[in-house]
Order: structure tokens, then sequence, then C-alpha cells
């Protein structure tokens, strides 16, 4: 679909908020990619993680991405389909807890 991100934050270290030109947002922990991930290993520098930007037309965000060849960088559309699947799961979560306090 290309999707566009309109900003990028650091929420808490390794968390960021992710937000879409169309007004979608969520967090999205990079804790796993960071710990297990050997082309995300320079983002244990929190000093580096702070730096994180979105490029000027949206279709990306990370970090050194004016730096080819050393950027650390994500699809939008991937992010967007982890988002979009995390708030479905917590939808689905509160769902079931009201549905069974109901009962």
């Amino acid at each position: 679909m290309n999707y566009r991100i309109a900003d990028v934050s650091v929420v808490r270290y390794p968390v960021l908020r992710i937000t879409f030109t169309d007004g979608l947002s969520g967090e999205y922990d990079l804790s796993d990619m960071i710990a297990n991930g050997p082309a995300f290993a320079a983002l244990r520098d929190e000093a580096l993680f702070a730096r994180v930007a979105v490029d000027p037309h949206g279709r990306t965000f990370g970090w050194n991405l004016d730096d080819p060849g050393h950027e650390i960088d994500f699809c939008p559309d991937a992010t967007r389909i982890h988002i979009e699947e995390q708030k479905v799961a917590e939808l689905a979560d509160r769902y079931r807890v009201s549905r069974s306090a109901a009962e």
C-alpha cells in the first residue's frame, strides 16, 4: 500500500511512537530486534537511538538516513502492519476481559 510516516519519536528506550500521515499512531517496541539482530546492534547506543528521524518524504524512518550504506531504516508498510496487528490484539484482549466480566 505505500503508507507514509508523518512523525516518529522516542517514548522510552527502545520504544518508538510512529504516526502515519492518515493519523494512525502506535508504539513500536524494538527490544527484540536490537537484542537479537546484528543489523540493529548500533541501536544499543541510546544516544544514537534518540536520533531517530523520518525521511523528508515519509517513505522511511530510522537512523543515519543521510549516510548511504550505514543507514538503519524501516519500511512504513511493514511497520503499519505491525501496529495494526498490535491494535487488533489489544482490542480482542479488552473484549475478552469485558465479556468474561459480564458473564
